[in-house]
């Protein structure tokens, strides 16, 4: 392995080589990147929802645009179907009902594993972890907690 080029001795230079050996003690060596890490950063740029033309080299090749907006058919508008916009919800908040109250729950919890009473509070704290919530005694009062 001793033809391998050796790096330059321009370490600090950001237009030479990025990568250069670590001075260790034989053996074999890492290599670690030096350099500004700022001018390697990336700037995001929100470009929205705005449609643009392709050029034509692009269209040429076969590449075909599609619009951003969905047009319902008739049909699908006659049966009352909306179109929904960015201002819909983005997430569903459903409820829990359940056949027994937070501290039937709790009383159930601590009652014998032969008990169908055991058995029907087990079921609730299984639903509740389905929904991401549980409950928890605080102070001797049961609360839901939202977990996540």
């Amino acid at each position: 392995m001793s033809d391998l080029p050796m790096p330059t001795s321009d370490a600090g230079s950001n237009l030479g080589n990025t990568m250069a050996p670590m001075q260790g003690s034989g053996g074999l060596q890492k290599e670690v990147e030096i350099g500004d890490l700022r001018s390697r950063e990336i700037g995001l740029v929100d470009v929205g929802v705005q449609e643009i033309e392709l050029p034509k080299e692009v269209v040429s090749a076969g590449v075909k645009a599609q619009s951003t907006t969905v047009q319902l058919p008739a049909n699908v508008q006659n049966l009352g179907v909306q179109t929904v916009g960015q201002s819909g919800p983005v997430t569903q908040v459903t409820t829990v009902v359940l056949p027994l109250t937070d501290d039937q729950i709790a009383v159930g919890l601590h009652q014998g594993v032969t008990s169908s009473f055991r058995w029907l509070a087990e079921w609730c704290v299984r639903r509740l972890k389905q929904m991401h919530v549980g409950v928890k005694n605080i102070h001797g009062k049961l609360f839901r907690v939202k977990y996540a």
